[in-house]
């Protein structure tokens, strides 16, 4: 059950729960010996605050309704951005008390780039950038499509007429006040590339000096376009139909179907140097299997709000004997393997999130740089496979929710230790590295939505 829609009124009765959380001990560094295993951590029911509700946990800091969410919530500042069904609101971090509220006719999305807000229409249609303090347009576009927000720059295509006869050019603006930066001559299929490794919606990721363009349909290929200037560098690659994006100074292409008669759930990656030209690494990586054996393909989960999992040119991704590993894509060297079976799913710039299964399983937590574990913890229960599934990692919280005997919950576990700092029924919302939001039925709108602090 997907938290965009009301779900129906329910009781949910208290459930006991034992928890031990245990360091992994069995993931090293490649070519380094495994780390000895860490004291175990105990979490008991004693340990949480219960309630009536079957909650553990904080009780929320503050509570607002809405009538439908179908975006993550995100923080600037002291400011919370709530995405409701036909507006954007902003509501003060600490009280709760409401700052502005700003009415969108239409479908939309929303990214927070520079300290500010992007609003676009999902179809087409007008683009406004907000303020985050108090939610005062900075300026605004007509009629614009595809559009793609990074921090320091939006990107979109406009189109005069229509089919075929259609005249179309890709138009980069300073996020800051509008000012275009440059267009390109493209045809009606052309679009950025909305891709970037580690980078979790509805947040936008860093400029890089290159973007990966798609211009024409003809072409069937990803430019490598200078962010600054417009101009096309040396750099393309076949458009494989998966992910085209920039790390680094790379242009990267992946193809995420394993080959006719490969059984070992291969994605193919190439690349080459954004500006030059020049052939960089081209090899493999896996993306691990799901409970029923089937090939995931996806190198994260996309109900987390991640397309990749890394930073810079690494990548995280798994290996042919599906154990994690960290790859640098600039010249294929494997930074660190684990030495035991599982898939990442969901990650940030210190953490792994890692499940047996891409959609089922034991959860395990590692380090970024290294591989070495943080902790391990029970299979939640929670299907990764549902459209309830949600998760995250910030730097002190991981969050995943999901539905279990029908019913939707939260939890919420320390990054430091793993001990699980809260269970609530509803669905994730959004987190930081403090704060959890957590949607449920009821409120006078339809959806209460509760920030609970940690």
């Amino acid at each position: 059950m997907s938290p965009s829609y009301r779900p129906p009124r329910w009781s949910h009765a208290g459930v006991a729960l034992s928890l031990v959380v245990g360091l992994a001990a069995c993931t090293r560094p490649r070519a380094e010996p495994p780390e000895p295993p860490g004291p175990s951590v105990e979490v008991s029911q004693e340990s949480l605050r219960g309630s009536r509700s079957g909650q553990e946990g904080p009780e929320p800091a503050w509570s607002v309704s809405v009538s439908r969410l179908d975006q993550q919530l995100a923080q600037i500042d002291q400011v919370v951005v709530v995405p409701d069904e036909r507006e954007l609101r902003g509501v003060d971090r600490s009280t709760g008390q409401e700052r502005w509220r700003h009415p969108v006719s239409t479908s939309y999305q929303y990214a927070v780039a520079d300290g500010l807000i992007v609003v676009s229409a999902t179809d087409g249609g007008p683009l406004e950038v907000l303020e985050a303090v108090t939610g005062a347009t900075r300026w605004r576009a007509g009629d614009t499509e595809d559009v793609v927000v990074q921090q320091r720059i939006v990107y979109n295509r406009e189109c005069a007429g229509a089919g075929q006869s259609a005249r179309c050019v890709v138009i980069a603006r300073d996020v800051r006040d509008g000012r275009q930066l440059w267009k390109l001559p493209a045809d009606r299929f052309a679009r950025v590339s909305d891709v970037a490794l580690g980078a979790r919606a509805p947040y936008a990721p860093p400029t890089a000096p290159y973007v990966a363009v798609r211009l024409n349909s003809a072409a069937r290929a990803y430019t490598a376009v200078a962010t600054s200037t417009g101009k096309a560098g040396a750099g393309r690659l076949p458009n494989r139909a998966w992910y085209g994006f920039v790390a680094g100074d790379l242009l990267v292409a992946t193809d995420n179907d394993p080959p006719r008669g490969d059984q070992r759930c291969t994605v193919s990656i190439a690349t080459v140097n954004a500006a030059t030209g020049a052939r960089g690494w081209s090899g493999e990586v896996y993306s691990g299997r799901k409970e029923d054996g089937e090939c995931a393909r996806r190198l994260a989960n996309h109900r987390s709000g991640l397309v990749l999992i890394g930073a810079g040119t690494r990548l995280v991704a798994v290996t042919a004997a599906e154990r994690p590993q960290l790859v640098d894509l600039r010249t294929g060297k494997v930074r660190w393997e684990a030495a035991t079976s599982g898939v990442p799913v969901d990650g940030d710039g210190g953490s792994v999130l890692v499940r047996r299964n891409a959609d089922e399983g034991e959860l395990a937590l590692l380090d970024t740089a290294t591989g070495a574990p943080r902790w391990t913890a029970p299979d939640p229960g929670l299907s990764g496979a549902s459209a309830s599934w949600r998760s995250t990692v910030t730097g002190r919280l991981v969050a995943v929710s999901g539905e279990t005997d029908g019913r939707p919950v939260v939890l919420v576990y320390d990054v430091p230790t793993g001990r699980q700092l809260g269970r609530y029924p509803g669905w994730l919302a959004g987190a930081g590295d403090d704060w959890v939001a957590v949607s449920r039925a009821g409120g006078p709108e339809g959806i209460t939505l509760d920030l609970r602090t940690f």
